[in-house]
């Protein structure tokens, strides 16, 4: 309650500053890995282990087996920051990644409606490609799309939870 009464700028309220950087996209990876382990019914967690192709490593346990899968964050930032920013050129950007295990989490920062039918995937040299967004002004509710390279599929799950 402090942090919301606190005089910050938007920059810091927002997490939009270098410093801050490391916390946005621990966010992003925690968000991404709760949609995930609510979606598999196993928990997912996260290192943020950065390396030139990906942000964070996600790790879950299914049947005493454990597996791990290299992330690279994306955002599409807000229209304040960047209004010329599209999903589009997002996804068509992907096209330098490669890797049979990277997963691609793309999260949508913006207001908005989001459709797949409007999305033209170019060939993409990744292993899955996720969206995730919130549904609602308080971000309360979240909606995690993917995988769209396979058989997408969409699902809902509340934060803070």
């Amino acid at each position: 309650m402090q942090i919301v009464d606190a005089d910050l700028s938007p920059q810091v309220r927002n997490l939009r500053t270098n410093d801050l950087k490391h916390i946005r996209e621990f966010r992003q990876a925690a968000l991404f890995c709760h949609g995930m382990s609510l979606r598999i019914g196993h928990q997912v967690l996260f290192s943020p282990v950065e390396s030139s192709d990906y942000d964070f490593v996600a790790t879950w346990e299914i049947a005493d087996v454990r597996h791990f899968a290299p992330v690279q964050l994306k955002e599409l930032v807000p229209d304040h920051l960047n209004a010329s920013a599209t999903v589009q050129a997002l996804v068509d950007g992907l096209s330098k990644y490669s890797g049979d295990d990277l997963v691609v989490a793309v999260f949508l920062n913006r207001d908005g409606r989001f459709s797949l039918e409007d999305l033209m995937l170019p060939a993409l040299r990744i292993a899955e490609l996720w969206f995730l967004f919130s549904t609602t002004p308080n971000q309360q509710i979240w909606q995690l799309v993917g995988d769209v390279l396979g058989v997408p599929e969409a699902s809902s799950f509340s934060y803070p939870v």
